[in-house]
């Protein structure tokens, strides 16, 4: 039988995406199962010494994924290797290995307490993921301003808690106007500039909506009255955290019936 000459049909960019996602979902989530497994055994007297072993492992796992990111990287970039559309790339594999080696260090010699910000973190970043690429880039900034107001109001709370670092509660507000005032800035420039932005000498257009200019600077100024109403009025925690995820649902049904 003559072989055939025909070549294999390259992989789309809207399947590219679909399989970035899904293996970032299950990165995230077997990272979570591995550190459940990691602190339920070290909970235990009896089983710690083989928790802080497991830990030790996938440092040097990390450690070996990070120079093998870093060849990958030096191969791509001399063009003995192509990382277009590839999932396994220098690149990603790096940021891979590098999170796991540095959350396996601090698992290390601070015990399982980063683990419980572990478990918090690898889904957010996951659904952080999926809306950057699902949704239009305003609702991901949006989601992203939202994201850390609810942040700095649990930092602002946690803080308020204990005398001695009652000044962070005042810092989170701090860094909360700082970064509205920047993105204030910059969402006036885009503006002026019609969203298109100057990337290796060529305009781009970021594509924003009409409305994306309003939403922009409404977040973040929302995010930023909301973290001073947890430092100024504790009790109401709850109630400013639950403005921020009723602002946030909204959006994303009004995000997700445009796509429709």
């Amino acid at each position: 039988m003559a072989k055939s000459n025909v070549g294999k049909k390259p992989i789309s960019e809207e399947e590219y995406t679909t399989n970035k996602v899904l293996t970032v979902f299950s990165v995230c989530l077997l990272g979570v199962l591995v550190l459940m497994i990691v602190q339920r055994l070290m909970d235990y007297g009896n089983t710690w010494a083989t928790g802080m072993l497991v830990s030790k492992i996938l440092l040097g796992i990390g450690v070996l994924g990070a120079i093998c990111g870093i060849v990958l990287l030096v191969r791509e970039a001399s063009g003995k290797r192509s990382a277009d559309r590839r999932i396994v790339c220098g690149r990603n594999v790096l940021i891979v290995s590098v999170v796991m080696a540095v959350a396996m260090a601090a698992i290390m010699y601070l015990g399982t307490g980063p683990i419980k910000l572990l478990y918090v973190a690898l889904p957010v970043l996951a659904v952080y993921y999926l809306v950057y690429h699902s949704y239009a880039r305003e609702f991901f900034l949006i989601a992203l301003d939202t994201g850390v107001g609810v942040a700095l109001m649990w930092l602002v709370h946690r803080a308020l808690d204990s005398a001695s670092y009652v000044w962070m509660s005042y810092a989170a507000l701090g860094a909360a106007v700082v970064l509205t005032v920047v993105q204030l800035v910059c969402v006036a420039m885009l503006r002026g500039k019609n969203a298109k932005v100057t990337n290796k000498g060529k305009k781009v257009s970021i594509q924003f909506s009409k409305n994306a200019y309003t939403m922009l600077a409404i977040t973040p100024v929302l995010m930023t009255v909301l973290v001073a109403a947890v430092l100024f009025a504790p009790t109401h925690m709850l109630i400013a955290m639950g403005v921020a995820a009723a602002y946030l649902f909204i959006t994303a049904v009004y995000y997700t019936v445009k796509l429709m």
